[in-house]
């Protein structure tokens, strides 16, 4: 009898708590999505019945009509801002009181995620200043060569196999070991051949970071949801053999270097330089400009600073980019007038520069392709929903409503990008929205709503470097052949995505047909 009334004691103590927890927001004025008992308003995601960008997109489509709305991670209090006027005093008029991401990583045991995406407070804003100026398009045009060499031997390796009659490619792979090839020539100033193999060491270490078991999946929802349990059993995220493998890359770049007195156009050399004197030579009159304002401090990037960040620029480079041309192609395969479009703008630039390789400033010409590329990442927005986390009592604008401290922010990027408010039939793939328009909108709409590199000072930083290296990848294929769908179904079908994946990736590859093109 005493166990039986100490089991019904417990569950109803846990029903009570769940309810008064489930209360706070509604309890504070705000109004909430109704959660469910124990999951709050997460249980799609938990049960992989969609990804984290769809449940918010869902979220989003249920609850746009208020400027933000109270969700529930579990037990967990978080806001869901919809208002693209309101994100603006998030990303930018108020960024003051939003300069910190969420980061339910203990970065002392995990130091190689201690970068520029996570880090917080005056540690962000000393290393975006320092390497702001490694991403300035001098630096990017200085690199330019070691991409169209990576670029010639992915060319290469298309125009070979479609003249021994293998015409047929799964390009989400691809694109990767393209872009394997690109970043870790660029960041780590180290050529290797993805393309031509598949399990080359690079290759294999940057699919392992996206890989997770059933322990990682669970730690990393203990993070997202349970941030507490992350702190007492200290979970790491990155494997130890991939962080061994990426120091041991980077120490043995920098060693050689120094030891040789090499340099090369690349973001390792920039990373040494402000390791070894604090700001970049090219920079120093702004540098010191900033230090005399007091701005900034002239401190030298640690090794551990050098190290974090080049592996960031790894992770955050290849996979992103790799996932937008795959999207990217995706839709010029099944959209064959967009694709003749693209061609033409191809075929007539090289023609004005006579016909050769593409230049820094040719890739620069191309302006309907990069309308495609921002169509794509529009309608598959790669990182779909972003955080911020509120680091003072925040009063919302024209409103009573007071968003307590350390609360997490979410935005539904997803969301607000297939926004039929926003933007006009969202589903259809239209290029034409970014001719004259760089948020592919000519509604009434402001605020902040394109929101596929973020906005405000904690935008992506590497944003041009993803802009060229997309825009010439896709450039190489459609200069020499067509592209189609091997499978028509995908005619009017879109692409199944991820359900276990963060970021917005197809959950199944697809296969294209190449065809060399006849031009006149």
């Amino acid at each position: 009898m005493f166990l039986l009334i100490t089991i019904l004691t417990l569950c109803y103590l846990i029903y009570y708590l769940s309810q008064k927890r489930h209360s706070f927001w509604k309890s504070r004025g705000f109004v909430q999505l109704e959660p469910k008992f124990l999951f709050g308003n997460m249980l799609p995601a938990i049960k992989q019945q969609m990804s984290f960008g769809e449940l918010l997109q869902n979220l989003y489509e249920k609850s746009k009509i208020h400027k933000l709305v109270g969700i529930y991670f579990c037990y967990k209090p978080v806001i869901l801002v919809n208002d693209p006027i309101l994100l603006q005093h998030v990303f930018i008029k108020n960024f003051t009181n939003f300069h910190d991401r969420p980061v339910n990583i203990d970065l002392s045991i995990d130091p190689l995620q201690d970068n520029l995406f996570n880090t917080p407070g005056k540690k962000w804003r000393d290393l975006r200043t320092k390497l702001s100026p490694t991403f300035t398009s001098g630096k990017l045009k200085g690199m330019f060569s070691i991409i169209t060499d990576c670029n010639k031997v992915f060319e290469k390796y298309l125009v070979d196999n479609v003249n021994n009659g293998k015409d047929i490619f799964e390009f989400r792979d691809l694109f990767a070991r393209l872009l394997t090839n690109i970043i870790s020539s660029v960041a780590f100033g180290i050529d290797n051949d993805c393309i031509n193999d598949p399990d080359h060491i690079f290759r294999r270490m940057g699919a392992k970071l996206f890989e997770m078991d059933w322990k990682q999946k669970f730690q990393a929802m203990c993070a997202m949801f349970i941030p507490l349990l992350s702190g007492i059993f200290k979970f790491k995220f990155t494997k130890d053999d991939v962080e061994e493998f990426f120091h041991g890359v980077v120490k043995q770049t920098i060693s050689y270097r120094e030891t040789n007195n090499y340099e090369r156009n690349d973001f390792m050399q920039l990373l040494i330089q402000l390791k070894n004197q604090g700001f970049l030579s090219a920079d120093k009159g702004e540098t010191k400009w900033a230090e005399k304002d007091g701005s900034q401090e002239l401190k030298k990037l640690s090794y551990e600073d050098l190290a974090a960040n080049a592996f960031l620029f790894f992770v955050a480079g290849f996979e992103t980019s790799s996932s937008t041309l795959s999207f990217c192609i995706f839709e010029l395969a099944r959209n064959p007038q967009l694709q003749r479009k693209v061609q033409e703008e191809i075929d007539t630039v090289l023609a004005a520069n006579g016909n050769k390789d593409f230049t820094y400033e040719t890739i620069h010409e191309l302006k309907y392709l990069e309308c495609c590329i921002d169509e794509a990442l529009r309608k598959y927005p790669i990182v779909p929903l972003l955080f911020r986390v509120c680091n003072e009592d925040y009063q919302v604008p024209d409103t009573n409503l007071i968003v307590p401290k350390g609360t997490e922010m979410m935005i539904p990027v997803l969301g607000i990008h297939r926004n039929p408010d926003i933007y006009d039939n969202p589903m259809e793939f239209r290029p034409e929205r970014f001719l004259n328009s760089s948020t592919g909108t000519t509604t009434e709409t402001k605020g902040c709503f394109y929101l596929p590199f973020g906005d405000g000072p904690r935008n992506c930083i590497g944003m041009r470097m993803a802009k060229v290296t997309t825009k010439i990848a896709m450039a190489t294929v459609l200069a020499k052949f067509n592209v189609e769908h091997v499978d028509k179904v995908f005619a009017n079908k879109e692409l199944d995505i991820d359900k276990a994946q963060f970021i917005h990736t197809p959950s199944k590859p697809f296969n294209l047909k190449l065809t060399p093109r006849v031009i006149s």
